[in-house]
């Protein structure tokens, strides 16, 4: 790995990017990549900050590695970053209620775009 391939790869992390999201921009293995940020202690952005806010995290050396400080902000940013999802059976579905369409993924067959559509179907 060169010297500006180390400095991609540490910005890139900085910005919230994964191991394999950096490998593949830059023609590297997804464990090199992985390598070269723990033995640098870059293992998470910029100090271990959360990827929505910013904010500091603690981290439990015992536990896996956070990456947001809250279910908040770890919505939020799921929620706004939806384009980086890497779903392979992703799926239009219509909803059993209400007929909206809605995309669903994953081996679970989903029914209802909401938990309120589930509700109202169900006489609740």
């Amino acid at each position: 790995m060169t010297d500006r391939q180390k400095r991609e790869v540490q910005a890139l992390r900085r910005k919230g990017r994964s191991y394999a999201g950096i490998a593949e921009e830059l023609g590297l293995s997804p464990n090199t990549v992985k390598s070269y940020c723990h033995r640098s202690r870059d293992t998470q952005a910029a100090g271990d900050l959360c990827r929505n806010c910013g904010r500091p995290l603690v981290q439990n050396p015992r536990a896996r590695e956070k990456s947001f400080c809250s279910n908040h902000c770890r919505q939020t940013w799921w929620g706004n970053n939806r384009d980086q999802i890497n779903h392979r059976d992703e799926r239009t579905v219509e909803c059993a209620c209400c007929g909206r369409e809605f995309q669903a993924y994953g081996k679970r067959q989903r029914k209802y775009c909401s938990q309120a559509c589930c509700a109202a179907d169900r006489g609740g």
